[in-house]
């Protein structure tokens, strides 16, 4: 553990002796204690907030992606149906081809 005093601070805390600087350590862990619970909980709450920010924001892109989603299957939905639609209008083209074919060949 580090501790950082000004150096004025430092040079009266020189001259009172290493059992003096124990004591006022020990007078002062209680306080100490307080302040470093204070600010670890509140780097706790700050945490909290941007999690809750964050789960928001993925809340939000999850609805975005469902949206996507369910355009996405409702487009294939409608080509399914365009594209059944086409391949029977094709079928009946290629019917009537063939029997026009079929006439034309009766004819020569």
């Amino acid at each position: 553990m580090e501790i950082r005093v000004p150096k004025k601070k430092f040079k009266e805390l020189q001259k009172l002796g290493k059992e003096r600087i124990v004591e006022l350590i020990r007078e002062n862990l209680p306080r100490v204690e307080l302040t470093l619970k204070a600010e670890k909980e509140e780097f706790l709450i700050e945490q909290r907030k941007k999690l809750k920010e964050k789960i928001r924001e993925m809340e939000e892109e999850l609805k975005e992606l469902e949206r996507f989603y369910e355009m996405a299957v409702e487009d294939r939905e409608t080509m399914m149906k365009l594209r059944e639609q086409l391949e029977m209008e094709n079928a009946q083209l290629r019917r009537e081809l063939e029997e026009k074919r079929d006439a034309l060949k009766d004819k020569a």
